[in-house]
């Protein structure tokens, strides 16, 4: 009887240890599986061309001063003659000023001559408008090449709207994330601006997928 009790009481355990030993392997496979899932979903929105010179760096506006860092950086490599702003009409809170002016007065400080700094003549408000504007500034100037400067997050939008602008024009374009970007493929996950972030970039791709144009 005793040792009826004592099999049975290691059977138990053994399914016990099982379970447990289960459970710790399916948690191990959706914690690996999501983390792969949620990598993948970051690097989806990264494009980075090869960088090779061309005639203008291009700083798309928003985002904080990492693409201007990066167009200057790209400038002083010699990847580019010129650097191009886009014109948003914001203005800087609490000042008279233009925002296109205050980057242009920083690169002015970063030592680009003035007559290396373009902005373009038409006000944007949105990455389509933006490809148009860029569009209609690099064919007047008879540029035949930009390296175009957002973050990372965006590069793939970016390139999906500037190629069917561009579909029409010979101009070689380059899309460049910036480096050192907050955003991280390995850990936008970990952020709520990470969230914020990707979640709004989908929702505008898909929009974009959709025919839906960007107000």
């Amino acid at each position: 009887m005793e040792k009826k009790k004592n099999s049975s009481c290691i059977k138990g355990c053994f399914r016990f240890i099982t379970r447990g030993v289960g459970l710790l392997a399916l948690l191990a496979f959706l914690a690996i599986g999501g983390y792969i899932f949620l990598r993948g979903a970051g690097a989806y929105l990264i494009i980075a061309d090869e960088l090779q010179p061309a005639q203008a760096i291009v700083m798309l506006s928003g985002g904080d001063d990492s693409r201007m860092q990066e167009a200057l950086s790209l400038y002083n490599d010699n990847y580019g003659k010129v650097i191009i702003l886009t014109e948003t009409g914001r203005q800087l809170e609490k000042f008279d000023t233009l925002h296109s002016n205050d980057i242009r007065i920083q690169l002015l400080n970063n030592g680009v001559p003035s007559g290396n700094i373009l902005i373009t003549d038409i006000k944007v408000s949105s990455t389509l408008d933006e490809a148009y504007a860029i569009k209609k500034l690099l064919t007047n100037q008879q540029f035949s090449s930009a390296i175009i400067v957002t973050d990372p997050y965006h590069t793939r939008r970016t390139a999906l709207i500037f190629h069917s602008a561009f579909s029409d024009s010979p101009i070689k374009l380059i899309f460049r994330p910036v480096r050192g970007s907050w955003f991280n493929s390995r850990t936008w996950f970990l952020s709520v601006d990470g969230w914020k972030y990707t979640i709004l970039e989908y929702l505008k791709l898909f929009g974009y997928y959709l025919g839906i144009k960007e107000s």
